[in-house]
């Protein structure tokens, strides 16, 4: 209601509605009034009927949004529904001032009807689409070996390495070692797709750029240029797996 009474354009709209009624005088007001009456009455009667009608058929179309999913059912019971302030309203301003006035009820509501489907018709075409929303996957966790690196190194996994008592964790953001043993660390990679490849290597199956042959042994070369060896004891897992043919 307060958004229709600050609308220049709604206010324009009611203005001009009021004027041409004023000035053509149906439903007998052209005999009943002068053209200042005529002009207070439709004012009072287009304005009260029409933000009052629009509030409560916005209200109705709110709640029927994810009810009814057709626009002539959500149509018809707005249109419905906002007929009845209007129909107070133009009801009450006419008995007020035509005192001894014969207002048919019936009739009066019919003429409220059609406005109000004319403008809930109006509502619902105007409106804006909405893309319907769309929940976004939540974000795989993060490999739990990520949480023993430095913050600097971070990143997506590539590859593991043994180094004495070590393993070196190299991803996209650098490498550091961590004291602990490989077969933990492969624990620790999570929901990463890799493979151990060498029993001193795993590595990640996307960080994989090609395969190649070095003094005739099959390797990995890494995105990150890293060589690394399949020994003869994971040649099935790596076939498996796609990496060798």
């Amino acid at each position: 209601m307060q958004a229709s009474l600050t609308s220049p354009r709604v206010l324009i709209r009611m203005a001009g509605a009021s004027l041409v009624l004023a000035i053509s005088g149906p439903f007998d007001t052209l005999s009943q009034f002068d053209l200042p009456g005529r002009l207070l009455y439709w004012l009072v009667i287009v304005v009260l009927s029409y933000v009052s009608s629009h509030a409560v058929a916005r209200l109705t179309l709110d709640r029927l949004a994810h009810r009814l999913r057709r626009p002539p059912q959500r149509i018809a019971v707005a249109a419905l529904a906002g007929s009845i302030p209007a129909w107070i309203v133009v009801y009450g301003v006419t008995v007020i001032a035509s005192p001894g006035a014969q207002v048919p009820p019936l009739r009066l509501w019919f003429y409220c009807l059609v406005v109000s489907a004319v403008v809930v018709t109006m509502m619902v075409a105007l409106a804006p689409s909405v893309p319907p929303v769309t929940t976004l996957p939540p974000a795989p966790e993060p490999p739990p070996i990520l949480a023993r690196l430095p913050h600097p190194q971070r990143g997506r996994l590539l590859h593991l390495s043994v180094s004495d008592h070590y393993v070196d964790v190299v991803t996209d953001k650098g490498r550091a070692l961590v004291l602990m043993r490989l077969s933990d660390a492969i624990r620790e990679t999570g929901s990463v797709a890799g493979l151990q490849v060498h029993r001193s290597h795993w590595v990640a199956l996307d960080a994989v750029r090609r395969t190649l042959r070095q003094a005739g042994k099959p390797a990995l070369e890494l995105e990150n240029g890293t060589i690394v060896p399949i020994s003869r004891s994971y040649l099935d897992a790596a076939k498996s797996a796609g990496l060798l043919v």
